[in-house]
């Protein structure tokens, strides 16, 4: 027995294979079904499937000028780092993220150094840029993201209110 499947594994499978038979009861049509005969009410002149397909044509321009355009914001992470260990927690949720910004303002940063090198490596590699944005204050962004975009002046804005 075991001599024949090793056989037949060494030879394969050279019978054709064979076909399994499915009852038609399985099988449910979706959608209509056409008549296989035509009414005398129900047939329709040339014009007036020409006025249809210019109706529909209409329909299609009017829903093509009824575009919005809305902005897509990046997605912003905003951490606080309280322990050197937290920087190894923040990098699993890094990724779904466009912006990150993390303040280690609460660490010394003498003891936070060799981690903020392995972070810095660690971005490096999934294309985020680096730039401090205040003492103890760390901003990183993809490079796709173009953050001139949402700059705004403080000052302008104020005085909009």
């Amino acid at each position: 027995m075991v001599i024949k499947k090793i056989i037949k594994k060494i030879r394969g499978n050279k019978d054709l294979p064979t076909p399994v038979e499915v009852p038609d009861e399985e099988y449910i049509v979706i959608g209509e079904e056409k008549p296989a005969y035509i009414l005398e009410d129900e047939t329709e002149t040339e014009s007036e499937i020409l006025e249809f397909e210019d109706k529909k044509k209409e329909e299609v321009k009017e829903i093509e000028e009824v575009v919005k355009v809305e902005k897509i914001l990046p997605k912003l992470y905003v951490v606080r780092i309280k322990h050197p260990l937290d920087f190894e927690n923040i990098k699993d949720r890094i990724p779904e993220y466009d912006v990150v910004i993390v303040n280690f303002e609460e660490v010394p940063f003498e003891s936070i150094i060799k981690e903020l090198n392995e972070f810095r490596d660690y971005m490096e590699v999934l294309n985020y840029r680096l730039g401090f944005v205040a003492e103890g204050v760390l901003l990183a962004y993809r490079d796709d993201v173009v953050l001139e975009k949402y700059v705004s002046n403080i000052a302008d804005d104020a005085e909009n209110v």
